[in-house]
């Protein structure tokens, strides 16, 4: 009794809302289909109105009653091709030519709304009763002539009376639809409520429980066989789903893992050039929130001209391509891009996968490495060359001139010694670019002053001697840093043999280690002929000289300062220099300090 309740109640309540859904869609429907109906007739109006506007205005030409005679001979030609109704009227109101009746007889229309309207807006509607026709007609009007002063205004129109049957068969169709789908809709609810009312709660809820993602759930299997079957599937889905799902975290997961440990930077476009995703690196190459740009298209997040021509090369091509470019913005940066198709199981291509590599640093070492192979053989030539040179006199000249023999000697000596001085540099520096911090270049706490003294006491005959240079020392005794005495003094002897060279007789060089913050700071000061803004960015490259041709007059090896820069940079400093053209020029070490509960 209750379950025959409920089928009638959810029935009666399914068979009402068919009906009234059915009523009101079908009003709606018979409502839209007559103003859709309306509206393309009004299209058609106005598309003929414009159509005989544009024939009439080609014929404007002639006299006023050849005018005339042509109006009303198009107005009838379009009449019997479209149907309608033609009507030439000019500004004044005067009917020129009409399709349907003799414009001689007819009245002004000047207060017509079509005619008004046209004249006002450039088109004019409206639907009416005919005067001269009695009858309902719907009309559509345009100007002729310039836009600011229409001559006359072309009218199509059509009686509205032919529309009734048409929307008579419409309603006939709509309502029969609309009954045929109250009757279809009524046996399909009495059948389903019928055979699914009570089990239909039980699912809903474990449906519920599902969506929320309680998916440990399990549905009872109880009911019709339909629904035990629906209820089985439901668990079997709802199992099937957990799995996946933990299987998809677990993917997405290791994804996510391989991609932001790469060091290149990967991105996935579609076949229309979408962002599917990029990994961290790629977004820090380009620029971007990796998190904003997914499903953006790459010429709208991405502003690198190169980047985007090499994804449209990727995507129109078939195979994989490949392209070094150069990144202009803050720093220029050298990318190396690789662009491969992505294609799905059936072998369609879905998309690119773009590589992107930062070689900057390796076009870098590369340059170095080609400008140091091309500045030692120019350096080693020099003095092998002179040594030949020399060695070839003294083979072809007359060795019993003892005077002449022993100056040749002494200059290939010289060059000799010029060569062990490249050679003992560049294995220093070997040395030191080899070591990793401390692992390689053993660091212990020093006095500074001792090494100092050291330095100076190694370069003050070659000062005395001469350019009788005097060198001044200011170090307080008791500062104490933690570095590789001998690789601290050998820097310190380059700034100063440095200093010496350029300084003019009866300079003073100084030389002063102070304490600033938690730094060392060593500073070598010259009052010599000073360096050009020009040549400071370079100053600490190998084999790099301000004055070449005096270097070299000097003993200079190209590589004295390269030397320091790398000892310091081995000990984490830095080497700084101010200099003015003129006046001289100051030479800074930077080091870290001895911490203070160092002990030593």
């Amino acid at each position: 009794m209750v379950r025959n309740r409920l089928f009638g109640q959810v029935f009666l309540a399914n068979l009402a809302i068919t009906v009234i859904l059915a009523l009101t869609i079908g009003a709606f429907a018979a409502y839209q289909s007559r103003q859709w109906y309306l509206q393309q007739k009004s299209s058609e109006l106005e598309a003929a109105a414009r159509l005989c506007a544009a024939r009439i205005e080609r014929h404007r030409s002639g006299s006023g009653d050849e005018w005339a005679r042509a109006a009303q001979a198009i107005c009838s030609a379009l009449r019997d091709q479209k149907g309608m109704r033609f009507t030439l009227i000019l500004a004044t109101g005067q009917v020129l030519a009409d399709s349907d009746e003799d414009p001689r007889f007819m009245d002004n229309h000047t207060d017509r709304a079509e005619f008004q309207q046209a004249l006002a807006e450039g088109l004019g509607g409206a639907t009416r009763l005919s005067t001269t026709l009695r009858r309902d007609l719907m009309y559509r009007a345009v100007p002729l002539g310039a836009e600011d002063c229409p001559m006359a205004v072309a009218r199509a129109a059509l009686p509205l009376d032919t529309l009734a049957e048409t929307f008579r068969e419409l309603y006939r169709e709509i309502a029969g639809l609309a009954l045929l789908a109250v009757v279809i809709s009524a046996a399909a609810s009495w059948y389903v409520v019928r055979r699914t009312i009570r089990p239909l709660e039980t699912l809903r809820i474990g449906a519920d429980r599902y969506a929320k993602g309680e998916l440990q759930h399990r549905l009872p299997l109880s009911g019709a066989e339909e629904i035990r079957m629906l209820a089985r599937s439901m668990n079997t889905m709802a199992e099937q789903l957990n799995q996946r799902i933990q299987t998809i975290v677990r993917q997405e997961n290791e994804h996510d893992a391989v991609l932001s440990s790469m060091e290149e930077g990967v991105l996935a476009l579609d076949v229309t050039g979408k962002i599917i995703s990029l990994n961290e690196t790629c977004a820090r190459i380009l620029g971007l929130n990796a998190a904003q740009v997914r499903g953006r298209l790459a010429h709208e997040v991405i502003r690198k001209a190169d980047l985007l021509q090499f994804i449209e090369q990727a995507l129109s091509g078939a195979g994989p391509v490949e392209r070094t470019m150069e990144t202009r913005g803050s720093e220029s940066r050298a990318l190396h891009a690789r662009g491969t198709a992505l294609y799905d199981a059936q072998h369609v291509k879905i998309g690119v996968l773009i590589v992107l590599r930062d070689v900057t640093r390796l076009r870098h070492l590369e340059n170095v490495r080609r400008d140091f192979v091309a500045n030692v053989s120019h350096e080693l030539r020099t003095p092998i060359t002179s040594i030949k040179g020399f060695v070839e006199a003294l083979l072809h000249e007359n060795l019993q001139d003892r005077e002449q023999s022993l100056r040749f000697l002494g200059i290939v000596l010289k060059q000799v010694n010029r060569l062990d001085a490249i050679i003992e540099d560049l294995m220093l520096l070997s040395r030191i670019e080899g070591g990793s911090g401390e692992q390689r270049i053993p660091l212990e706490p020093i006095s500074l002053g001792g090494v100092l003294q050291a330095a100076v006491e190694m370069c003050e005959r070659i000062a005395a001697d001469n350019k009788q240079i005097t060198l001044q020392l200011d170090c307080p005794d008791d500062l104490m840093i933690r570095a590789n005495a001998p690789l601290i003094e050998q820097a310190v002897v380059n700034l100063i043999d440095n200093a010496i060279k350029y300084s003019p007789e009866m300079a003073v060089v100084r030389i002063a280690a102070t304490v600033a913050g938690e730094q060392v700071v060593i500073r070598v000061q010259d009052t010599g002929c000073g360096i050009a803004p020009v040549h400071l960015p370079r100053l600490f490259e190998r084999f790099y000289r301000v004055d070449k041709a005096r270097s070299r007059e000097l003993g200079g090896t190209g590589l004295g300062l390269a030397v320091v820069k790398h000892i310091v940079s081995a000990h984490r400093g830095e080497v700084r220099v101010e200099s003015t053209v003129g006046r001289g020029s100051t030479f800074a070490i930077w080091l870290p300090g001895l911490p203070p509960d160092s002990s030593i």
